[in-house]
């Protein structure tokens, strides 16, 4: 009985009962639900089934660690940025690793100048407005599609679609200095 009234609860009641009361059952629900869902997004970021088994583990110690920084809005929202965040930080710290020694260990003066356009890049992302930095980050570097973004933020297609617009306008102005660098 208890169960089946738990899967009748939204996902931010049983979160809300997680952390409030300790309820394991409420988790477990919350769990199923979703554990496919950021398996398949850490396999499809690594496509290194061990790699996103590690990712996928910290995900959800990650959730249970800092059950008391969710405040509220959508569970899944606030799951898939956890889930975006540290495959990210995964990835970075892996292109980073790479990077650095495919630049001491070959020396080439290409991979270096694509090394630095990278970085910069990377920069002028971070400098945007964190809303406009995530936007950019979700669709081009997690692959996530307007309609997932939209079900993630909670905004309609058209919100997302605008948005991504605007943050894409933005980065061309800051890449502009060095477009005209190279021309």
């Amino acid at each position: 009985m208890e169960g089946r009234k738990l899967e009748l609860m939204d996902d931010e009641e049983l979160f809300e009962r997680f952390k409030s009361k300790r309820d394991i059952d409420a988790f477990s629900v919350l769990y199923e639900k979703y554990s496919k869902k950021v398996f398949a997004y850490c396999l499809r970021t690594f496509n290194d089934r061990e790699r996103a088994k590690d990712v996928f583990q910290k995900v959800f110690t990650s959730v249970v660690d800092k059950k008391d920084t969710f405040k509220g809005g959508s569970f899944i929202a606030w799951l898939m940025i956890i889930t975006r965040n540290y495959c990210l930080l995964e990835k970075r710290n892996k292109i980073y690793y790479e990077e650095v020694k495919d630049d001491y260990l070959v020396g080439s003066s290409t991979e270096k100048n694509d090394f630095m356009l990278n970085e910069y890049i990377r920069k002028q992302i971070d400098n945007l407005p964190e809303d406009y930095k995530e936007l950019i980050k979700m669709r081009y570097y997690d692959d996530f599609s307007y309609k997932e973004i939209a079900e993630i933020k909670d905004w309609s297609m058209a919100q997302v679609k605008i948005k991504i617009f605007r943050a894409k306008k933005m980065l061309t102005k800051a890449l502009m200095p060095l477009k005209e660098s190279i021309l």
